[in-house]
């Protein structure tokens, strides 16, 4: 049975990205689906069901410390967790909650608000977080004072004196709609990307005279175009793989493909008789008359053919005693064949396959 180790065929990056500025599109819908998934689910999460935007306020105090901070010494300073302990304790949360003028929890009272020192241990700042403007100010007012209070009962520090006190204002959340919009763009180009590889690889179709040759050890002459036009090295290929064979049988891998139209444009390649021959696929009987030519040129049409139906086809030509003199792409993309092409030598054969250089020998 005719075998080709697919595995080990190395993949065309030329040949895919070839294929993928022609359908631009499908990379395109997946940017625009990803945008779209990634920048809805983050928009309706944070701002269709983020909820109600918080208030929030800041005040800044000042901290007079009877040793100089900057000496690093033991019980010198306060760092910000210190701060939210004294602050946030049990007894001064009892004193905090007894100043407001109206009922919450010792837990809701923690969580809204957060001491901080920022840059410098003697400026703290204290910033107040509700859905209501009125509390947020009262909530601040009552943290103020637990601030002065420690400062009066702290060893550690002189005094604490109100610097600066701002307003509540709306807490604009941090929206990053543009990002997640960017990142949903690009993750959906690469899934476009990789089903389109995915897609080639499984396809097994041949766009390129070379991929056929590489691929199933048979010379390939050439191509005929969608347009009927024979590639320019056809006829000097045929002439080198048929040699003075003259009665020569075209078949094809499937049924569909015009036999008739391919056989009058190889008639104009040369002097030969060109027969067209049924698909076996479609009359098994069509081995008989095969088997009556001098030699034998498949047709496979590109885009069309896969590779596992191209395999089957000469397993049974092999099975029947047929020698496959030579394979031609029909119906072949002539413009992503000479893009395909395009800066290599031209020396080479024109199938895409480094061999076929002389007619004594055949080289695949």
């Amino acid at each position: 049975m005719w075998h080709c180790e697919y595995g080990k065929e190395p993949f065309d990056m030329r040949l895919f990205w070839l294929l993928c500025v022609r359908r631009i599109w499908v990379v395109l819908a997946g940017a625009l689906a990803g945008m779209a998934f990634a920048g809805g689910i983050y928009y309706v999460k944070n701002v269709t069901l983020g909820g109600v935007i918080p208030y929030t306020m800041e005040s800044k105090y000042y901290l007079e410390y009877a040793v100089d901070p900057s000496d690093q010494q033991t019980y010198s300073y306060f760092a910000s967790y210190t701060w939210n302990d004294l602050l946030k304790s049990e007894a001064m949360m009892a004193e905090m909650l007894e100043k407001l003028n109206f009922s919450m929890t010792a837990e809701e009272l923690a969580a809204s608000f957060e001491p901080e020192l920022i840059s410098d241990l003697r400026i703290c700042y204290i910033r107040t977080t509700h859905e209501d403007p009125e509390k947020v100010r009262e909530i601040d007012r009552a943290a103020g004072e637990a601030m002065v209070a420690i400062g009066e009962k702290q060893r550690e520090l002189r005094e604490v004196s109100l610097m600066d006190r701002g307003e509540p204002a709306l807490a604009m959340p941090d929206l990053r709609t543009l990002r997640a919009c960017v990142l949903g763009a690009a993750l959906g180009a690469f899934a476009a990307l990789f089903g389109l590889g995915v897609h080639e690889i499984l396809e097994e179709r041949i766009q390129v005279p070379g991929t056929l040759a590489r691929r199933y050890g048979v010379p390939v002459a050439g191509y005929v175009s969608r347009e009927g036009k024979p590639s320019g090295e056809l006829a000097a290929q045929l002439a080198c793989l048929l040699r003075d064979k003259r009665r020569i049988g075209v078949t094809a891998v499937n049924g569909e493909l015009d036999l008739k139209g391919l056989t009058e444009v190889l008639g104009k390649a040369g002097e030969r008789e060109y027969r067209e021959i049924p698909c076996l696929f479609r009359a098994p009987e069509a081995g008989e008359s095969l088997r009556e030519q001098e030699g034998v040129l498949l047709a496979v049409q590109a885009g069309v053919d896969r590779g596992k139906a191209i395999e089957e086809i000469l397993r049974q030509l092999g099975q029947l005693g047929i020698s496959v003199d030579a394979m031609i792409l029909a119906m072949a993309d002539d413009r992503l064949i000479r893009h395909y092409l395009w800066g290599h030598n031209r020396g080479r054969n024109h199938a895409g396959a480094p061999g076929l250089r002389t007619c004594g020998k055949r080289e695949i």
